[in-house]
């Protein structure tokens, strides 16, 4: 047999009433558990020896980087200082060899000889090479 449904005709509609449904209850809101407020969080003790030792070991290297530079910073001034030395030294022997160069020309060892009475005898000169 088949079931007839109920219909709701209302009173002169064309269409079916429909049935209005049960409000859904209302659950209260669950409270949730405590949740974990971000920001910090717990170190272990191994955890804080790394870090620890991770700080030492970049803090030492740091000053070991700064201890090099200042060293080479020293030493590079040292090798200007150096550098400049000799090249006024150069300069210095250069100025001597022209000097040396001026005194011992043949033009004016014949003027000092004439000037204090000496003669030049040919036979007596020898050239000596460097």
């Amino acid at each position: 047999m088949i079931e007839q449904k109920e219909l709701n005709w209302g009173q002169g509609g064309a269409a079916p009433a429909r049935k209005e449904a049960p409000a859904p209850k209302q659950q209260p809101n669950p409270v949730p558990a405590a949740q974990p407020v971000p920001g910090r969080v717990p170190l272990n003790g191994l955890e804080r020896v790394l870090i620890a030792a991770i700080a030492l070991i970049s803090g030492i290297c740091m000053l070991t980087i700064v201890s090099m530079q200042v060293g080479l910073t020293t030493t590079q001034r040292q090798y200007q200082n150096v550098t400049a030395t000799v090249a006024d030294k150069r300069s210095q022997n250069n100025d001597l060899q022209q000097e040396i160069g001026e005194l011992t020309s043949s033009q004016r060892l014949n003027e000092f000889a004439k000037s204090h009475g000496l003669t030049l005898i040919e036979g007596n000169i020898r050239n000596i090479g460097r």
